[in-house]
């Protein structure tokens, strides 16, 4: 009874109990709905601040990166110091010094420290409704007219890679810039400290139209003729910008294993125009070569072996860094062509986690025409090797210091030779 009664007497305080802990309840609700309220008007606000101060604009992402070198070059030149400084930056197989028609030529020696082979890329991606669009611009700072040893070292920086690449469907694109030649196989470049490496290798970056479909690629690429001209008792270049199509290049990449590979070809046109003014012409023309390039990189475990063969009448500019030129005018004014090859083979071998050296040997030639049909034949280029071999050291990730030797040498057609050999020493990190 007395239970009851106190039950009884308890239920209406316990209702205003209930009452006021359901208007603390609704009021705290109305604040969080104030506070998100606020939020969401801040948010709004703040976006077109937001989009302002975006580095990219929306959906795009991007990358940069690079690497900073410093190389150690000592040469010694057989036959006499080089008549352009370039090749003591790196190895330019046309501009070994030969013994000179007198057969008398003082050895010279040189050594340079250079940071020019430095690198810098900055790259871009987005995705849209027609596929990803992806842009690529890179930078280093070698071939400078610029700079001053004297003082600063200031280097000019010069353009290497300037593309857009739309991937317009699974497996195909179309890229449009400036980058290595269709006709190159860059994956097949052995892994030496030259800037450049073998002799016989195809090397070359340019502007382009290219077209990809799965394993197959085509594409138009900047043309442009060096001739070899006789006039006045030596021998010149001309250089020329006449012709009338692009260079036109087809490339398949194939894999089998653990080998990748890759066959291409080229055709060209090459063409010259002399005129006695700008408005008058006085002589010109024009003839089509071709070109053939087998490349490939085969996975030995850890190791593997580089390799390239080239072959065809208009290699030319295209082969061993222009170690010849793409042809020659004859005394009647007509272009002829010159057979010409190139290959290489390298090997690189990891002797632990940290160390690897890579060893190469290449050779270029080409069948110059006699006396007879151009007068200056005696003195062209006939044949070219080189030999690299080197040890790195990989204390950390993305940083390299390693030491090469380099040997090249250089034949003309009437038998005089010279030779190159060099010591280099780098340090690089990657970034």
């Amino acid at each position: 009874m007395i239970a009851a009664s106190l039950a009884v007497g308890s239920t209406p305080a316990l209702a205003d109990a209930v009452a006021d802990k359901i208007a603390e309840l609704e009021r705290q609700i109305a604040e969080l709905k104030a506070q998100v309220t606020s939020n969401s008007q801040s948010i709004v606000s703040n976006s077109s601040d937001i989009e302002e101060a975006r580095p990219m604009a929306k959906g795009t992402t991007m990358r940069y990166g690079g690497y900073i070198q410093l190389d150690g070059i000592a040469s010694s030149y057989s036959e006499g110091r080089p008549s352009s400084s370039l090749i003591n930056d790196f190895i330019v197989p046309s501009v070994i010094p030969v013994e000179p028609a007198s057969g008398d030529a003082d050895s010279y020696n040189s050594f340079s420290l250079h940071a020019k082979s430095s690198r810098f890329f900055f790259t871009t991606k987005t995705n849209t409704d027609a596929g990803a669009i992806s842009t690529r611009i890179e930078l280093d700072f070698m071939l400078s007219p610029a700079g001053d040893e004297r003082i600063s070292n200031s280097w000019n920086s010069r353009l290497r890679h300037a593309f857009v690449n739309w991937d317009y469907a699974e497996g195909s694109s179309i890229l449009a810039g400036q980058t290595w030649s269709t006709f190159f196989n860059v994956g097949a470049l052995p892994d030496v400290l030259d800037f450049v490496g073998p002799v016989g290798t195809i090397f070359n970056r340019q502007p382009m139209i290219r077209w990809t479909s799965g394993p197959l690629q085509l594409a138009l690429e900047n043309p442009a003729t060096r001739l070899n001209q006789f006039s006045g008792g030596s021998v010149s270049t001309r250089l020329d910008d006449a012709e009338s199509m692009p260079d036109i290049v087809a490339r398949y990449n194939g894999k089998a294993g653990d080998l990748s590979w890759s066959i291409a070809g080229i055709a060209r046109e090459l063409d010259y125009e002399a005129r006695s003014d700008s408005a008058t012409e006085a002589a010109s023309d024009s003839q089509f070569g071709y070109g053939l390039s087998l490349a490939g990189k085969w996975m030995l475990g850890r190791d593997d072996l580089r390799f390239m063969f080239s072959y065809g009448d208009a290699l030319g500019r295209y082969l061993g860094l222009n170690a010849f030129n793409d042809g020659y005018i004859d005394a009647n004014g007509d272009i002829e062509t010159i057979d010409q090859w190139g290959g290489y083979v390298a090997y690189q071998h990891y002797w632990s986690d940290e160390w690897r050296s890579t060893f190469s040997l290449s050779a270029a030639s080409a069948d110059n025409p006699d006396t007879g049909e151009f007068g200056g034949a005696n003195s062209l280029a006939s044949d070219y090797q080189t030999v690299h071999a080197n040890l790195n050291w990989l204390p950390a990730p993305k940083l390299q210091i390693g030491g090469e030797l380099s040997y090249g040498k250089k034949e003309l057609e009437d038998g005089r030779k010279g030779d190159l050999s060099r010591l280099q020493f780098a340090v690089k990190y990657a970034f």
